[in-house]
């Protein structure tokens, strides 16, 4: 799945001013807007300046990837005749108030309206958008508008601020005049918001978060080192480097690898004879892949789940041979409860996924039960079943249901498997019998429906890669459900028939996106949910007796819908 779908280009485009100029057909993979709201002005001197500040952030990347071993590999900067960088200018159509943090999708239809009337397309392109929504109120720095990055392999977008003290010659600096959260010295301010740069385009290339093990001194780009990048130079820390799964992920990133053949084509693969081991205070996985396009590294991501977010996922990484096979040796474990998220890197670029919850007691050891070739038995039945294969889903469902005594987890998931495989009938909500006091919303007619991926579900989630098609938070299977990758949306037409909707939803597994989840009545919005970016479990009961039309809606919580698969566990209509 792309990681940013393209936002729809709208009509009545931005005026785009040259800030430096190119032919639109030369199409780099990285383009470079500066986009200015209608009531301020460029901030002098910006091409030279944001000049220095890609090029710093390009010699970065260069550095991380040649020690990570694939070469003084980095981004092509555009430049123009006289070899000055090529920044495209893009004046707002509205004043700075009207452009706040959650409003990604606004500045970039705008800038892409902008290009598009100039005869560029973003399509298979990466777009850095320099902002000026970064307001000073008494010595203040305010960010206004959106601070985000989302994209893959063949193109994405970082939204990052533009400043009169952004300038890479300062990050030695220790004057005082800058301000994060306090104030703090021009070269902290810098190793912010210039490490706010090459973080948020890292997400625009693809790149997930990803923290360094303990004994690292220094701070992972793609962890939290955007905020300790350049620090060494004023002897305030250690800095900040590219962790090697980053790079892994960058070698066939279209900015870094050039043209990739078959780019677009999705992958497959399935995981076979997957051995985990537990060894010298190490988890050890060896396995065996069968991948087209052929995968060349896979990359796992250890996550505690307790805490928030997937800013504490600790990288480990892992060459593929030319028979498939790898061993991944994942170290620093801790007692508690972790998702394994397994990365498969393929020489077009793409990436397809594999999740295991797992848990590891008091004394360091991990139970390596939710490792077991059973568990693959049941993936690759869920891809069978996603692809209309009855037969062979049935087949490897009886595999497992001779097999799976001793993990009552699988027989329960293998029956509900085969459950999906029947027919079903679907009642209008204004028809259930009167007598009969709650209904499973999933059981329900939609009045409408829509997802941001895939296709609208019941009781299931959309199959990519190795994600099993089973709706699961936090560990926790449910049998009913709907999938609701943001934007999403689905109606009923309840009748006010009845009382209460009770429900839990969260962020499925093995996906680290964000979302906010939305219940509205008859257009009026009855619930909003918190931002969520954890996996966490939550619940609401809403009173809904005056409700002629339900919706259940998702949305992408504003910076970009990546990864954003919202779910809406056990929704129940009650009376």
């Amino acid at each position: 799945m792309p990681i940013l779908k393209m936002i729809q280009i709208l009509a009545g485009a931005a005026c785009l001013v040259a800030g430096t100029t190119a032919t639109a057909a030369s199409n780099p993979p990285l383009v470079i807007s500066y986009f200015v709201p209608r009531d301020r002005e460029p901030i002098a001197g910006y091409v030279d300046r944001l000049d220095r500040v890609m090029t710093e952030v390009q010699r970065f990347y260069a550095e991380g990837m040649q020690a990570a071993g694939y070469g003084p590999l980095s981004f092509t900067l555009e430049r123009d005749a006289e070899g000055r960088l090529v920044v495209h200018r893009v004046e707002g159509k509205l004043p700075l108030r009207d452009y706040g943090r959650d409003d990604s999708g606004k500045v970039r239809d705008e800038v892409a309206a902008a290009l598009q009337a100039r005869g560029a397309s973003l399509h298979h392109r990466t777009l850095v958008i320099f902002q000026v929504l970064l307001e000073w109120r008494n010595g203040t720095a305010i960010e206004v508008g959106p601070y985000v990055g989302g994209g893959d392999h063949l193109g994405g977008t970082a939204w990052v601020y533009d400043d009169a003290l952004l300038e890479p010659r300062r990050l030695s600096s220790r004057d005082p005049g800058g301000y994060y959260g306090k104030p703090c010295s021009v070269g902290e301010f810098n190793s912010h918001y210039i490490g706010g740069v090459a973080h948020e385009l890292g997400h625009a290339l693809g790149l997930p978060h990803v923290a360094g093990p303990k004994s690292e001194r220094r701070h992972s780009l793609m962890g939290d080192g955007n905020h300790t990048y350049g620090e060494d130079l004023r002897g305030e820390g250690s800095g900040t480097y590219l962790h090697p799964a980053s790079a892994m992920l960058l070698a066939r990133c279209r900015p870094f690898a050039g043209v990739l053949e078959d780019g677009d084509r999705a992958p497959d693969c399935e995981l076979q004879d997957l051995d985990a081991r537990f060894d010298l205070g190490q988890l050890q996985l060896r396995g065996r892949l069968e991948a087209s396009p052929p995968a060349f590294g896979v990359v796992a991501y250890n996550d505690p789940t307790a805490i928030p977010g997937d800013y504490e996922a600790t990288g480990w990484t892992a060459a593929v041979d030319s028979n498939g096979r790898f061993n991944l040796v994942i170290g620093g474990l801790e007692p508690g409860s972790y998702e394994l998220r397994l990365q498969v890197c393929h020489t077009n670029g793409a990436s397809t996924r594999f999740a295991f919850l797992y848990h590891v007691n008091s004394q360091g050891t991990p139970d390596l039960s939710p490792f077991s070739p059973v568990r693959l038995i049941l993936t690759q039945a869920g891809k069978a079943f996603a692809q209309g294969k009855r037969r062979q889903t049935l087949e490897l469902l009886n595999r497992i249901e001779k097999e799976a005594s001793v993990f009552p987890d699988l027989s329960r998931k293998a029956r509900h498997l085969r459950s999906l495989l029947e027919p079903r009938t679907l009642i209008h909500p204004a028809a259930v019998p009167p007598s009969q006091k709650e209904v499973a919303v999933s059981d329900l007619e939609f009045s409408a429906a829509s997802v941001g991926w895939g296709r609208p579900l019941r009781d299931q989630v959309w199959v990519e890669g190795g994600n099993p098609c089973f709706l699961e938070v936090g560990g926790r299977f449910f049998e009913r459900g709907l999938y609701a990758h943001a934007p999403s949306s689905y109606g009923f037409a309840v009748g006010q028939k009845w009382k209460r909707l009770a429900a839990k939803y969260g962020l499925q597994d093995g996906h680290a996106g964000s979302v906010v989840l939305v219940v509205r009545g008859d257009g009026r919005e009855l619930f909003r949910s918190e931002r969520i970016t954890n996996h966490n479990v939550q619940r609401l009961e809403l009173d809904i007796g005056k409700v002629a039309n339900l919706e259940l809606a998702v949305e992408d919580a504003g910076d970009s819908s990546h990864s954003d698969w919202g779910v809406w566990l056990d929704p129940t209509l009650e009376r």
